[in-house]
């Protein structure tokens, strides 16, 4: 009896109602040209074909497994694929988007040629439009390793296209919290960032992130349940990159949560207002770099609430797209 093969990656997969998209996605996955990996879908109580369609790729095709549980949101379904992940290395793939064929493979052999924690690589961002706008964020490296500051002040989300090893989530003993399914990428990545990984990039765009024609994800439209949640991950950054170099990763976090208040249908102005006055006061703001979205938030902070949010739903869609 021969031992087992080593699973090189687990993709895990959470879906909810997608599908719409579905099999665009599990296509794509399916056509993947990195052998001994797995593809971990995790259908988190859907109530449409999803559930069923998960079962029918995986009746065909041993490297899909299938997880039903009820629903517990993004954050619950991302770690039961991690708890059942059998791979060296771990990423996930959102249910709507898709992937190129040899993304995978590609992260994978960069990681083993370097020997490294975490590989990142670009994406496209699609729209509805049929418009495809590559995006990649190039982290400032030495002797042929990203710079850990670079990459926890501009790198900590988009779980899509960062490759982590398995052994990293286990000794910062990283995992996802129920609840927080806005904003969970950044948290991973600033807990798994306290192992002070060895990070690599790859100079090519292989994910696909379907977008709206007015800039959010198909599977997350803002609300202030999010803002909320997004929060949680603002006091817990603060609570554990206390120190004063980890400043501008804070205050840009800061900005972020106040800048969405705004975007968002059912604001809460109580929160808004005490978040401007508690985090984004004066001093704080005007000891920082004035950015666009800086000024943004002192616009904020002088006009009355219904004048600032209509000058931002007008702004936002030409600047952020």
């Amino acid at each position: 009896m021969f031992p087992a093969t080593p699973i090189k990656i687990s993709v895990l997969i959470p879906v909810y109602n997608t599908a719409k998209y579905l099999r665009i996605c599990l296509g794509s996955l399916k056509r993947q040209t990195l052998g001994n990996i797995e593809f971990i879908l995790v259908d988190d109580g859907s109530t449409d074909e999803s559930g069923k369609i998960c079962d029918e790729i995986a009746d065909n095709d041993s490297r899909f497994r299938v997880i039903h549980q009820k629903n517990g949101g993004l954050a619950v379904a991302r770690q039961t694929g991690l708890d059942n992940a059998k791979g060296e290395y771990i990423i996930v793939c959102d249910s709507d988007d898709w992937v190129e064929e040899n993304m995978y493979e590609l992260l994978y052999k960069k990681a083993i040629e370097t020997d490294t924690d975490i590989v990142v690589c670009g994406y496209y961002a699609e729209y509805g439009d049929g418009k495809s706008i590559p995006k990649q964020t190039w982290f400032k490296e030495k002797d042929g390793f990203v710079d850990n500051g670079d990459f926890l002040r501009r790198g900590a989300g988009s779980s899509w296209i960062k490759l982590v090893k398995k052994s990293l989530f286990e000794r910062t003993e990283a995992s996802y919290v129920s609840g927080i399914n806005m904003g969970e990428d950044a948290l991973i990545f600033y807990k798994l960032m306290k192992g002070n990984p060895k990070v690599c990039q790859i100079d090519a765009n292989l994910y696909h992130y379907r977008r709206l024609p007015s800039g959010g994800s198909y599977t997350n439209n803002v609300k202030m349940s999010h803002i909320y949640q997004l929060d949680f991950t603002y006091r817990w950054l603060k609570e554990n990159y206390c120190n004063p170099e980890y400043e501008s990763i804070r205050y840009s976090r800061a900005l972020n949560i106040a800048f969405a208040c705004l975007r968002t249908k059912d604001t809460d102005k109580e929160f808004l207002y005490s978040f401007l006055r508690t985090e984004l006061g004066w001093e704080r703001i005007f000891s920082n770099k004035i950015s666009l979205k800086a000024s943004m938030i002192i616009m904020e902070k002088l006009l009355p609430y219904k004048l600032s949010k209509l000058i931002l739903r007008t702004i936002y869609p030409l600047v952020y797209k």
